[in-house]
């Protein structure tokens, strides 16, 4: 394994859990997270970097819609600004990228499977793939891009849905758990099985594109249900019937690639990721 490597987004969600698991296997890992400057035009901290991990960039798909601006520049100008790095100091490239396939034409959904945007946000990230994609066939950048479906874990922003209905689950004072929709059914997968795919994008030679995800939907009803069962509660989950603008009803990843050239297949259930969301939650509310 290469023992200098980037995180960008390092103090994320993900990129907290990618740090931790790449000290713990001996590397020496620099970061870079929004506080150490805009990343769509600031320098990185490149000294002896032979890989790098791009998880830095907006990411919340409602914000998208409001704001596309901020994600144009970030998702994109710093996607270039990474690249940029990367080709100077012939550094590989973990690019990660998500929604970017738009309304499925069949499930479960395959790495070529066409890409279409359904919001901004999907649109910042396909563009960034695009020119990911330029500079590994014009610049040599040595790239492998990591498609995310829905990942979920101890330490995610409260607005993301597992967070927010587990979170209603435990308060005492919130009599029912209130969603947006309770249709939208989701690929789901674990956030240390995530950084276990990310790690093997290490391995000398890997290259092209992998989803990452559970091979499994679920609905927000379904997702609720484990929250209740996991707290030992009985809320009633009440809906708004707001669907989101472009909404897409269900979303599956074909993960036979990554299993069979990378050998990654994701080891923690649902219900189980859930219950450990909820005893981090639990703990932290003391």
């Amino acid at each position: 394994m290469k023992n200098e490597i980037l995180v960008t987004g390092a103090t994320g969600f993900l990129g907290r859990h990618l740090v931790a698991a790449l000290e713990s296997q001996g590397c020496a890992v620099h970061m870079h997270s929004s506080a150490d400057g805009d990343i769509a035009d600031c320098a990185l901290p490149m000294d002896s970097v032979s890989h790098v991990f791009h998880l830095a960039g907006e990411s919340y798909v409602p914000e998208s819609w409001q704001n596309p601006q901020a994600f144009y520049r970030t998702n994109v100008m710093g996607t270039v600004n990474v690249l940029e790095h990367c080709r100077r100091n012939q550094a590989a490239l973990t690019l990660i990228s998500s929604y970017v396939y738009g309304e499925p034409q069949r499930l479960p959904i395959a790495e070529d499977h066409p890409l279409a945007a359904s919001n901004p946000y999907a649109h910042t990230k396909i563009l960034a793939e695009h020119t990911a994609r330029f500079y590994e066939q014009r610049f040599g950048v040595a790239l492998t891009i990591v498609r995310p479906f829905n990942i979920y874990g101890p330490g995610q922003r409260p607005s993301f849905l597992i967070p927010s209905i587990v979170h209603q689950v435990l308060d005492p004072s919130a009599a029912v758990v209130h969603v947006t929709d309770l249709r939208p059914k989701r690929d789901y997968v674990y956030v240390a099985d995530a950084v276990t795919l990310l790690l093997a994008t290490l391995r000398p030679g890997v290259r092209g594109t992998y989803n990452l995800g559970s091979g499994r939907s679920v609905s927000v009803a379904e997702v609720a249900e484990l929250a209740n069962h996991a707290a030992g509660v009985r809320k009633q989950v009440v809906s708004a019937d707001q669907p989101r603008p472009g909404e897409i009803l269900d979303v599956v990843a074909d993960t036979s690639r990554a299993s069979a050239e990378l050998g990654w297949r994701p080891s923690t259930p649902l219900a189980e990721g859930i219950a450990a969301v909820v005893a981090a939650e639990r703990a932290a509310r003391g």
